[in-house]
């Protein structure tokens, strides 16, 4: 049963401004830990709008901001050439329209950032390595590959 009070997030999605990034990817599981700072601008206001955090409106610059974390659990998604072909077209998109997003908000370095990334599973064959061994001669495999 899953306990509605816990948020679950996925770090790969960039929502999470990149100092609690950082924080939460340094937590061991069942820990609990205390983050403060007053860095707000440059370290609160680096991402999108949260759906549970609207960091734009909730903190001001001077203002202190103090975080209790606790990681109950880890959950590693596969890696990228262990995608299906469909897995691939659809994380490489998600990663497209998020970058688009930073871009318009005039956050190039962060746009650049995604768009390198998704340009690295081109440059080293992550993209068209058929790992799953699923049939490349099927209609919606070739389909697939091409909107890749």
């Amino acid at each position: 049963m899953k306990d509605e009070s816990l948020l679950e997030l996925r770090l790969d999605n960039y929502v999470l401004p990149s100092l609690l990034q950082k924080f939460i990817k340094s937590l061991k599981k069942n820990t609990v830990a205390t983050m403060t700072t007053t860095r707000v601008k440059d370290k609160l206001h680096t991402n999108f709008k949260s759906e549970f955090l609207d960091q734009y409106t909730a903190f001001k610059e001077g203002d202190t901001v103090k975080f209790t974390v606790t990681l109950f659990g880890l959950k590693n998604t596969s890696y990228f050439y262990k995608l299906s072909i469909v897995g691939k077209l659809a994380y490489v998109t998600r990663l497209k329209v998020t970058a688009g997003e930073f871009f318009k908000m005039a956050n190039h370095k962060k746009a650049a950032k995604i768009y390198q990334k998704i340009n690295g599973y081109f440059n080293f064959g992550d993209t068209g390595n058929n790992f799953l061994k699923e049939d490349e001669e099927s209609d919606e495999f070739k389909k697939t590959s091409a909107d890749l």
